[in-house]
């Protein structure tokens, strides 16, 4: 950790706020006043409903490194595993408002070409006339509030809430997120928070303790970022750094996973048996399909995310203190529609299920929306899973739980091919960012 990041993390989170850009102040006050501007619609919460509710989404966190060694606390939640919706941040928790999948809200690429030119393209934002969980439960007595650990998802769903706070990964962590959620809820009666955890997306840097305990060689370069992305043939330093590259991940999801235990205790001390929620937008690809990758797909997903959504990426913990079933094909587009069922308010979340029953065993899945080039999607049905890319001219099938290259059996085939969402055929659509937000972006590995 460089000096000036030691010295950041020494400052109280309004301090490294009164650092901040003025900007960001500026995007904050002008998304709430979006939202204040809302005509919102009319609902009632049931008298069951929860107080308080938390969605706490962690940027980038695989489902296999939840386990007892390295997350004990949130090993410890009712759990399980569900897909994603989209590849990336920005189509994913569109979705994970809306309750319907990327290709139906708008808010991934519109375009299957490759994109040669220079800088940031962002896809456009869902249409402010689609009414979204936050709006739907605004419109039933619950303040909302946003916290984003970095620029895209406040890009993709900013004005969706009374209350956001916009931060950064470089200069905040998930204590400075969780504690001023715990400042702003206070006293409150009835509330909704969607809260973005950035820790475990590059630049990596978990503090100092974390690092020492799996025992980091941080003299390696390029850690916190990634390096050796497309190597099949992998051995001497390319190993080494594709080693201690994810022990540093695995040592941000360990800091992460003690952040939120401390943030149940402030949650539990602060508020009335509240609701709590905890998932990931996306997993993270570490070199898992290296050589099919390079021949199917130009190398453009062998690490990170927003491409060829293999399990790695696609496959996210979903984990909770209600006892819901948890039990079967669960999406992410399954959130809103659960967040409706408890509180007993309509919302029309068409693509999902409510968690508190157990969703239809054949029920259809999809993970699309890449992040650049062709455009890659999966569906999934039952035990089965097909991969593909209309410009790639890629199809290919699996069976899971193991991600095995398989063909696919004759009526799967014909099932999941059929049911493939629409190519996006648009011309390029984009959200336009200040060149403040393309630095930061950058800094993010999106470039």
């Amino acid at each position: 950790m460089g000096i000036k990041r030691r010295l950041i993390n020494t400052l109280p989170p309004s301090a490294k706020r009164a650092l901040a850009l003025p900007y960001d102040y500026y995007q904050m006050r002008q998304a709430d006043k979006q939202f204040a501007g809302k005509s919102l619609p009319n609902r009632s919460a049931a008298d069951t409903a929860p107080d308080h509710i938390v969605c706490l989404v962690v940027d980038a966190l695989r489902a296999d490194y939840v386990d007892d060694e390295t997350t004990p606390f949130l090993a410890g939640l009712n759990r399980t595993t569900a897909t994603t919706p989209g590849s990336w941040t920005f189509p994913a928790v569109s979705s994970m408002l809306a309750g319907v999948y990327p290709h139906e809200h708008g808010g991934m690429r519109q375009t299957d070409e490759p994109d040669d030119s220079d800088g940031i393209r962002l896809p456009p934002r869902m249409d402010d006339d689609r009414v979204t969980i936050t709006e739907a439960l605004a419109g039933a007595g619950y303040e909302t509030y946003g916290g984003f650990g970095h620029d895209t998802p406040f890009v993709a769903i900013s004005g969706r809430f009374d209350k956001h706070r916009l931060y950064h990964n470089f200069s905040s962590d998930a204590d400075d997120v969780l504690s001023d959620y715990l400042e702003w809820v206070s006293g409150r009666e009835r509330t909704f928070a969607f809260l973005h955890l950035a820790d475990p997306h590059i630049p990596l840097d978990p503090p100092a303790e974390y690092v020492e305990k799996y025992d980091v060689d941080t003299a390696i370069e390029g850690l916190a970022t990634w390096e050796y992305k497309t190597e099949t043939d992998c051995t001497g330093a390319c190993q080494r750094y594709r080693d201690h590259r994810q022990r540093l991940y695995r040592a941000s999801v360990d800091y992460v996973d003690d952040a939120i235990e401390r943030f149940d205790e402030g949650l539990e001390s602060t508020l009335d048996d509240p609701l709590l929620v905890v998932t990931a937008d996306h997993g993270e690809a570490h070199w898992e399909h290296v050589a099919f990758d390079v021949e199917h797909f130009d190398g453009s997903g062998c690490v990170d995310h927003g491409g060829a959504p293999y399990e790695a990426v696609a496959r996210v913990p979903l984990l909770t203190n209600a006892d819901w079933p948890l039990d079967g094909p669960i999406s992410l587009v399954d959130l809103p529609a659960t967040f409706a069922d408890v509180t007993g308010i309509e919302f029309d979340a068409a693509a999902g299920h409510s968690l508190t029953e157990t969703p239809p065993s054949d029920r259809l899945m999809f993970t699309e929306g890449s992040l650049d080039g062709h455009e890659k999607k999966a569906v999934y049905h039952g035990d089965y899973k097909l991969i593909a890319s209309q410009g790639h001219g890629v199809e290919v099938g699996y069976e899971l739980p193991d991600e095995t290259v398989v063909e696919l059996p004759l009526e799967e085939h014909e099932l999941l091919t059929a049911n493939v969402p629409p190519w996006p055929s648009a011309e390029a659509g984009e959200t336009e960012v200040a060149g403040v937000v393309e630095d930061r972006l950058e800094q993010l590995g999106y470039k």
